[in-house]
């Protein structure tokens, strides 16, 4: 087999096989001969160490063979047919195959490379593992179809993926003013920034080239009126190399617009609120001057006239000095609700246990001639907030529990103290608050007449009562009050309870963190 008259004249020299062995890809040298009349067969002359390692036989076991010899499994391979039309017409050629080599265990693709010599009888044939950027391939191919899926699915959703070499490998859907075209078929095969506007290239081609980097951008912008939500990032193959750069266009127009009408009304109403609390607080300011006197004559009609007056007379006295008190209890009310009509700016400690201590204090005459029993337990938590107002919220708390009992009835109040974390809330914080991981929930309970369940939402309504004034005196903003302290603060109230057999109110709050002052 080693005695063919036609073999080409070249040999293997050291200083070829030297370079061909420098050489990444398996290098083979085919000479095409004559053998058996008009038939041909292709003969290796050269062999690198790369062809080796694939092929799994030594240069030794590869030179001076045959192909069809060497690899008797690959019958009429495309291949050979390939190398002898490139030696015959003198034209390079490229195939990619998939190959399994049982004498090297190694199955993969290869980017086959076919180059003819000048003496018309002999190619050069290279041998490129592809197979990762085969998979790579499919992967892509996959997720481009993947992407035009969601792209042509979701409402006004654009996808462009940039290849490598920065160019346009895919765009699908709703595409922005960024591109030259919302026509995604005239974008695919521009380079990206050839693409885009060119007043957007600078801040572009940083995206780009970063999320090459592996870095991911997030951001919102704008184009002739169409806002978006932008995403930029890298799609890796599996081994984790960046590939492409997927840029996703989401637009939130719509959404951006009512948006910016809802920030607009929660302007509006904040001036609306902000009105009227200062439009109660200097009525009820101004109204208290005219009720001294109105109260004032009645004291003089009372003391002056009242002897002379039969018991009619004196019976209308009576009642407009009562009416008088009961507007300057509503007044006074309503001056203490539009003064915490205002969220808090900044938060203090607040030991709750000093705190009802000291509710307790300023109700003793009220527990005493009650005979009720107030008790508090021995760990209350500190929690963030005003002392002043939460002393009020407190105070209205209990003292509606020392009022709201049935005749004869010794009231009972019991309040405890429990922490929450943020999950196991009945409620969703305020987003300025979000930091906040530890909440108190501190329970006042009492022994009264309760509330039917249809009245929980209304009893924290301004002004509203449920008894009449002659069986439980009262203005109607006491839990009013109460809410909006708890609200100011971050936190809430809830209440249950059962006819004749108490209430039970809890209140939520945020636990202070550390002594120091917290803003938010």
């Amino acid at each position: 087999m080693n005695n063919h008259s036609t073999r080409a004249d070249i040999t293997p020299h050291s200083l070829w096989q030297k370079a061909m062995d420098k050489v990444p890809n398996g290098l083979l040298v085919y000479e095409i001969v004559k053998q058996g009349g008009a038939a041909t067969r292709l003969l290796i002359q050269l062999a690198n160490q790369q062809a080796e390692r694939l092929f799994g036989l030594s240069k030794e076991e590869m030179t001076g063979r045959f192909a069809h010899d060497l690899f008797p499994d690959a019958g009429n391979f495309p291949l050979w047919s390939d190398i002898e039309r490139a030696i015959r017409t003198g034209q390079p050629t490229r195939r990619e195959i998939f190959s399994s080599i049982s004498r090297s265990g190694i199955a993969a693709w290869f980017d086959v490379g076919i180059e003819p010599l000048d003496d018309s009888r002999c190619a050069v044939v290279s041998f490129h593992d592809i197979t990762e950027w085969k998979q790579t391939q499919q992967s892509l191919l996959s997720d481009s179809i993947l992407f035009q899926a969601l792209s042509s699915t979701v409402p006004e959703m654009g996808v462009v993926a940039v290849d490598f070499f920065r160019k346009i490998a895919l765009a699908n859907g709703q595409l922005p003013g960024l591109f030259i075209s919302n026509q995604a078929e005239e974008l695919v095969g521009r380079r990206f920034l050839d693409a885009i506007e060119t007043k957007y290239g600078i801040d572009w081609q940083r995206y780009i080239s970063t999320a090459f980097d592996g870095e991911q951008h997030y951001f919102t912008d704008h184009w002739n009126n169409l806002r978006c939500e932008i995403y930029v990032g890298p799609v890796r193959n599996p081994s984790g190399q960046v590939v492409m750069v997927l840029a996703v266009f989401k637009n939130v127009s719509e959404q951006y617009a009512q948006q910016q009408a809802l920030q607009q009304a929660n302007v509006s109403l904040h001036r609306s609120n902000e009105s009227l609390e200062r439009f109660a607080y200097v009525a009820s300011h101004d109204l208290q001057e005219p009720l001294r006197k109105i109260r004032a004559f009645g004291d003089m009609l009372n003391v002056r006239y009242a002897p002379s007056l039969d018991e009619g007379g004196r019976d209308m006295i009576a009642r407009m000095q009562s009416a008088a008190i009961r507007m300057d209890e509503l007044i006074r009310s309503l001056l203490s609700f539009s003064r915490i009509n205002t969220p808090l700016l900044t938060f203090y400690p607040v030991n709750l246990g000093d705190l009802l201590r000291g509710v307790q204090g300023d109700l003793e005459l009220v527990i005493q001639e009650k005979g009720a029993l107030v008790e508090v337990s021995s760990s209350m938590p500190v929690v963030a907030g005003d002392e002043t107002q939460l002393r009020q919220l407190f105070q209205n708390l209990i003292t509606n529990a020392l009022k709201f009992v049935a005749p004869g009835v010794a009231p009972c109040v019991t309040i405890t103290a429990r922490t929450l974390p943020k999950e196991e809330l009945p409620y969703q914080p305020e987003p300025n608050l979000g930091h906040q991981l530890q909440y108190a929930e501190i329970s006042v309970a009492d022994n009264g007449i309760g509330i039917d369940k249809d009245n929980f939402q209304k009893i924290f309504g301004l002004f509203t009562r449920l008894h009449g004034r002659s069986t439980y005196a009262g203005t109607g903003i006491g839990l009013a009050t109460t809410k909006r302290v708890a609200e100011n603060h971050g936190g809430t109230i809830t209440v249950s309870s059962e006819v004749g057999k108490g209430t039970v109110f809890n209140v939520y709050l945020p636990v202070a963190p550390d002594p120091a002052p917290l803003t938010h």
